[in-house]
Parts: structure tokens; sequence; C-alpha cells
């Protein structure tokens, strides 16, 4: 009975734990000179890796979106003109923001919006980085291990161009005052607002005239169809939806975006204003994580010598 007590009394157990506790101290003080060499080893590949990174900047671009109309101001001739099967646009129109990140999703667009551009011969030309910066001012890490852009293959090259566009460019709508914002970060702080002006204005194009192909459309078919009309009401009615698809037509071409005005240009970011990478936080968790990994090494060779030794 006795023996029952002293193996559940709550101080000998808590003289077991502070034993092991002692031996797990003990053998990390008696393998410290590993975790030491690999904490060195780790955040001096870290610090070499973050001397090569440029910084990168954001500009950003915001939009007034134009207020969507909604069909049943038109009264009557939205039912007229859904039961002739035409859409005259409205409440159900998709959405700047939308329709710019469907044309930032298109592999046809944005190869052409690269080719249009030159982009991909601004990337790849040789003093493409000369606007880079770099932490303490020094680029030659960065030098040695960037690769030689002669024997790149072009066709290659343009597909990653254009998934890192993608993952560049941010295009977003606030829902609470319906700005839209569209940011693009670079490590050429010069090249991000232009980044920026040049989707804008292309994808506006392209969307205002596929909008304008579809209204002249229903501009055609509406006319054809009052032509033939011989009421008095019927051809009021027709008149006044015809009316209102020019008006749509007119305010399309008198935006300066699609569906938008400008309420602030795209600028070049200041030079402390960086947007990344947070090289502080990089050598942090690059810290710990070697401390960690170091203490595992000591504990897994502590563990295997003891089973050398007992075998």
């Amino acid at each position: 009975m006795q023996e029952q007590l002293l193996q559940t009394n709550p101080q000998n157990n808590y003289q077991e734990d502070e034993i092991d506790l002692r031996e797990l101290f003990t053998t990390i003080l008696a393998g410290k000179k590993i975790i030491f060499l690999t904490i060195f080893l780790i955040v001096s590949f870290t610090f070499v890796y973050i001397l090569k990174l440029p910084n990168s900047y954001q500009s950003t671009a915001v939009l007034i979106p134009a207020e969507s109309e909604n069909s049943n101001s038109l009264g009557g001739l939205g039912g007229l003109a859904a039961m002739a099967g035409v859409s005259l646009g409205g409440g159900n129109s998709m959405t700047p923001d939308v329709a710019f990140n469907s044309l930032l999703n298109n592999y046809e667009f944005m190869q052409t919006f690269i080719e249009k551009n030159a982009i991909y011969e601004y990337y790849t030309a040789d003093d493409a980085d000369k606007n880079y910066i770099f932490v303490f001012g020094f680029r030659t890490i960065y030098e040695i291990f960037t690769p030689d852009k002669n024997n790149l293959n072009k066709n290659e090259e343009i597909y990653k161009l254009i998934n890192e566009i993608r993952q560049n460019f941010s295009i977003s709508a606030d829902k609470k005052t319906g700005l839209i914002s569209v940011s693009y970060n670079d490590f050429d702080r010069n090249y991000a607002p232009k980044m920026v002006s040049m989707f804008l204005k292309d994808a506006s194009e392209y969307l205002v005239n596929n909008n304008l192909e579809n209204v002249n459309k229903k501009l055609h078919y509406f006319e054809k169809e009052m032509a033939k009309t011989q009421g008095f009401e019927l051809r009021q009615s027709l008149s006044s939806i015809i009316s209102k698809i020019v008006q749509e037509k007119v305010m399309m071409q008198s935006k300066q975006y699609y569906q938008c005005d400008l309420l602030t240009a795209p600028q070049e970011p200041y030079i402390l204003d960086k947007t990344k990478p947070k090289r502080g936080l990089i050598l942090v968790v690059s810290f710990i994580t070697s401390l960690i990994l170091g203490v595992f090494i000591v504990f897994a060779l502590n563990f295997l010598r003891t089973q050398k030794e007992q075998a």
C-alpha cells in the first residue's frame, strides 16, 4: 500500500519531471555547437537571399464608377424590350471591377496587351533592372544569381510573364464607397504607374468597343422594328427605347475609362514606400526556424547515439 502511495505521490512525479527537464537541458547544452552552427548557416543563407531581393513598389489608381440604372426606371419599356429578347442593361450589368478582373484572366487579351505595349521587350531588356533598389544599395548578389536573358524561349517567357502580371495586379471595389482600386506591384517604381495606366486604357478600350457593338445591334434591331410599326403608341414606345439606347451609347463613350471616371491617377511611389520584401520579418522567421531545427538535430543525434549504445 505504501509503495502505491509513493508511486502516485505528486511530489515524486514532480521530481521525475524535474530530472527529465534537466536531462533535456543538458542534452541541449551538449549540442550547443550544432545548434549555433545550424542557426549561423541558415540565417547566413537567408541574409544573402534578402540582399538579392530588390524592393517592390505599388502604384494605385482609384476610379469612380458610374451609378448603375435600374431597369425599373424604364417603366413598361424594360418589359417591352425583354419581350423582344433584347437587354437594355441596367442593374444586372457587369460592374467595372468584375470586367477588369475578367480581362486580367483572359489569356488572349493579356497576350495582346503585352505585345501592343512591348512589355515583354521591356522586362527582357539588358537594362530592365537599372532602376531596381536594393538594401544598402548592394546589387552584386542579385547580378550573380540573375540568369542570362539571351537564351530565353519567348513563348514560355510570355506565358510566365502573363502569370506574374496577374499576380502583381490587384483590382477591387470598396463595398461602402463603391470606389474601385487598380494596383500594380513592380520592382521598378517608375514602371508600376505606367502598367496601371496602360492596362486601364487597353481594358477600357476593349470593353467599350465590345459594348458599343452590342448597343449598335440593339439600336439596329429597334430601328428596324420601328420602321415596320404603324401604331402611334407602339411607335412612341419604340422611340423611347431607341432614345434610351442612344443615351446609353453616349454615356459609354463619355467616360474616361469603362463606366468609370478617374479619382486619383497612379503615381510613382516614394523610394522608401516599399511594399515588400519584409526583410526583418524574414530574418526573424529564419532565426526561429533554424533554432527549432538545431534543437531537433541535437535530440535526433542523441537518440541515435543512445540506441547505438544500448545495442
